[in-house]
């Protein structure tokens, strides 16, 4: 009897052991990531290894709301235009990034680039869209002109020299993104005409102005279009308002940016299409996962002769 007691009691010890074992395991998963998430005024793109620039920029920026600090932190728009330079690593994507502190390569032409009506070149996803939403002004009676589409690294070294020659380095700055540092050569660009045919500079014909300007602020996202330099943020992208120019981003990322009232690509990136901020909002995904498991029963009062199938 003292012998078969013992093996119960042994038993049960390996038992108990294996039990605590897989409870750290699901103890671990169910844990919430650190940071964002542990503090409740926190929004899940909070990155803890941002703290101290978010706190900078909000005190170079007081009034700005802090979701937006964040935000802008994590597309790095704190480190000033052309600092912390970073190289694109997935130009194919509608969504890619391009800024004063992001880069193509030299070499980098889109492989779908397909020839407009009218002329021009675009990547064939966003010169169906445009198709699309042209017509659909048409419609209401309005025309969409392209004045400027596709721009090879040679094209953009160019036309920033023509308008530095011309006006003078900061209002090159200011209207002209260096080479490698422009939308066009991504291919899903267009800077709009109310008609066509027009010429001079972009900015003197006052597109803003025009019926063509108020129905693409209303319907472009339909069409997976978002007007990208804003009047409001020109400290965000760091360029002069350009109501003409409009980048495809494709349908669900310009009509969630429309729903959430957001007016920058810097913002929806930084809260959501950052490398660091999708990191992290996979494993709380995959942490909130695990707290659906199935919970163990406790079976320490269970004999051994009855549990030897879970075993």
């Amino acid at each position: 009897m003292y012998s078969e007691h013992c093996t119960n009691k042994d038993f049960t010890m390996k038992r108990s052991s294996v039990c605590f074992l897989l409870v750290i395991i699901l103890f671990i998963g169910i844990i919430p990531p650190v940071g964002a998430d542990a503090v409740e005024d926190r929004p899940p793109y909070y990155l803890d290894e941002n703290k101290s620039r978010y706190e900078a920029f909000a005190a170079k920026n007081p009034s700005m709301p802090y979701d937006k600090v964040i935000a802008y932190v994590n597309a790095n728009v704190d480190y000033g235009p052309y600092n912390n330079i970073e190289t694109i690593k997935n130009p194919s994507s509608t969504s890619a990034m391009l800024n004063k502190n992001f880069i193509l390569s030299s070499d980098y032409v889109p492989k779908d680039l397909v020839t407009l009506p009218g002329g021009g070149l675009l990547r064939a996803e966003a010169a169906a869209a445009f198709i699309k939403m042209r017509d659909a002004a048409n419609q209401d009676g309005l025309t969409l002109a392209v004045r400027s589409s596709y721009r090879t690294f040679g094209d953009q070294v160019a036309s920033y020299n023509l308008v530095m020659d011309s006006y003078g380095r900061d209002s090159a700055e200011a209207s002209v993104a260096r080479a490698g540092h422009s939308e066009h050569q991504l291919g899903l660009t267009l800077d709009l005409a109310p008609m066509a045919g027009l010429t001079g500079p972009l900015t003197a014909m006052h597109f803003e102005d025009t019926a063509q300007y108020s129905w693409l602020l209303e319907h472009g996202h339909e069409y997976g279009f978002i007007l990208r330099y804003p009047s409001a943020y020109v400290h965000i992208h760091n360029y002069v308002f350009e109501p003409f120019h409009w980048r495809y981003v494709g349908v669900k990322i310009a009509t969630n940016m429309f729903n959430e009232g957001i007016t920058t690509l810097e913002e929806y990136y930084g809260k959501y299409l950052s490398p660091a901020v999708r990191m992290k909002l996979r494993f709380t995904h995959l942490s909130r996962l695990t707290q659906s498991l199935p919970v163990f029963p406790d079976i320490s009062s269970i004999p051994p002769s009855q549990t030897n199938a879970l075993w």
